[in-house]
């Protein structure tokens, strides 16, 4: 079901996130400050498939795996704003994407059986049942159709702060089920926007995507690039970072825990 609060504050968000951070339109993101498809090899060839991405945001994934040769992409997301935006840097790019207003939890815009690819980016952390969504994903994919989802790792969701901050007083019960409510800050601390999301155990993850009839192929836990790395890097191999800021404290945690997880699955005929 929609949740509004998240809508209207990815609305508020859009325009700052926009501005806030680097988006590569040429290897397809994971997360901040770590590799991205082009180094993971994931996705795998795209060639003539309809793919449909979940959370497109403004697009940039989208645009990526239309640059390298799918036959159509879609993307979906809550966000007008967003939207906007994603309609934008696809005309501004050359590049054929249709974007849609639409809830993850309720694609009924979508039609059965209509790609041959599903894949998201960090969106189903904001879902308030991941079941819902596998069964739609499941729905709306061919027979032998895969998904490709990553969201926070479980063990990032009990550390990741705590490291961060160096205070084992901030380790998060894994087993609290309590949905989370939370503001984005801009770096120097003025607040934009409230959202809600639900940090999934893995076992919830890995029996949703079976529930809903999937077959798990691949599961990734990747490194993070280290601060000595980042410098070397060439700007695509990083797909995803901060633009006014360099976070040294997130950055060093995420070469001790993976903050990602990052899962292939086929749909069974």
């Amino acid at each position: 079901m929609s949740n509004k609060r998240n809508e209207e504050s990815w609305d508020k968000l859009a325009s700052y996130y926009k501005s806030a951070y680097i988006i590569s339109v040429e290897n397809y993101h994971y997360n901040s400050f770590g590799p991205g498809d082009n180094e993971l090899g994931i996705i795998g060839d795209v060639q003539g498939l309809d793919i449909l991405e979940i959370g497109c945001g403004g697009g940039q994934n989208a645009i990526v795996l239309a640059k390298r040769g799918a036959k159509s992409v879609t993307g979906i997301d809550q966000s007008e704003n967003q939207l906007r935006f994603a309609r934008q840097l696809a005309e501004s790019q050359g590049t054929q994407a249709t974007f849609l207003k639409s809830d993850m939890e309720d694609m009924s815009a979508v039609a059965d059986s209509s790609f041959d690819l599903v894949v998201s980016s960090h969106a189903m952390n904001y879902a308030s049942d991941i079941n819902r969504v596998f069964n739609e994903c499941s729905r709306v994919l061919r027979p032998n159709g895969r998904i490709v989802t990553c969201m926070n790792h479980p063990t990032w969701i009990v550390l990741g702060e705590a490291l961060q901050e160096d205070d084992f007083a901030k380790i998060v019960n894994y087993f609290d089920e309590t949905k989370q409510k939370w503001d984005w800050n801009k770096y120097k601390g003025d607040k934009i926007a409230t959202f809600e999301s639900s940090e999934w155990q893995l076992n919830q993850i890995i029996n949703g995507l079976i529930s809903a009839g999937f077959c798990i192929e691949s599961l990734t836990e990747p490194r993070g690039y280290a601060l000595e790395e980042i410098e070397k890097l060439p700007s695509d191999a990083m797909p995803y970072r901060n633009s006014d800021y360099t976070p040294e404290e997130f950055i060093r945690a995420s070469t001790v825990i993976p903050v990602t997880v990052i899962i292939k699955a086929i749909k069974k005929e």
